[in-house]
């Protein structure tokens, strides 16, 4: 397995988050509408790189279980989760 990642622009607004050394097999996928496309005026692979940041950062904060609510927590922890839609 591969030590580094990369983030990169596979073609226009789509942006993949892959290991280095696995080119056919992205992590993560990022691909904007032509409608997004046109409000960030070329700014596609900032924003994606930003929303890589986030993410990873959201991983590794220490998460306070006790001040979550019971039903959440147990979404969180199931992992056959099929249903993952964030309003």
């Amino acid at each position: 397995m591969s030590k580094y990642l990369e983030l990169v622009e596979i073609s226009e607004g789509v942006v993949v988050l892959r290991r280095s050394d696995l080119k056919d097999a992205p992590l993560v996928k990022i691909e904007f509408s032509t409608e997004v496309k046109s409000l960030l005026n070329g700014m596609e692979f900032d924003v994606a790189k930003e929303m890589i940041k986030t993410g990873i950062e959201t991983l590794n904060s220490d998460i306070d279980v006790d001040s979550l609510d019971e039903d959440i927590l147990e979404t969180l922890l199931t992992k056959d989760n099929s249903n993952r839609i964030v309003h």
